[in-house]
């Protein structure tokens, strides 16, 4: 028994057709976005970690630079102000100075020592402290 089908059934189906393809067409440029999107966002948060774990190893690093060289001239021999105390040996692309300063009151025997800690030509720690002549 043959098939009963209506006249018009070859191009009914080849419109489902072509507007299936254009349907499948969509939904990949549209998944392309999404992929593309989250992709950006990745490589985003990756460069900002970056960037981020730098500053904290900078930062870091010149603290402890600091520190030690608050700690030498702590034992150091009293200088006369103005002055500057020896000073400690930095990593490379690192450099520490200080200087000395008198304090409000005029008493020769006490003095403010400023710390100064950088990286290439910028100054990445600034710390002070006070030093008696005992």
């Amino acid at each position: 028994m043959p098939l009963l089908r209506p006249k018009n059934h070859s191009r009914s189906h080849a419109k489902t057709a072509h507007s299936q393809r254009g349907f499948v067409m969509i939904e990949m440029m549209l998944a392309v976005a999404i992929v593309g999107t989250a992709m950006l966002a990745t490589v985003s948060a990756f460069s900002t970690a970056s960037k981020t774990a730098r500053f904290v190893q900078e930062t870091t690093t010149a603290e402890w630079l600091a520190t030690s060289q608050i700690e030498l001239i702590r034992v150091a021999t009293f200088q006369l102000t103005p002055g500057t105390y020896t000073t400690v040996p930095a990593p490379t692309g690192y450099s520490v100075a200080n200087v000395t300063s008198g304090v409000a009151g005029g008493d020769s025997n006490i003095q403010i020592v400023t710390v100064t800690v950088s990286r290439g030509a910028d100054d990445v720690y600034e710390t002070s402290a006070m030093k008696v002549n005992r």
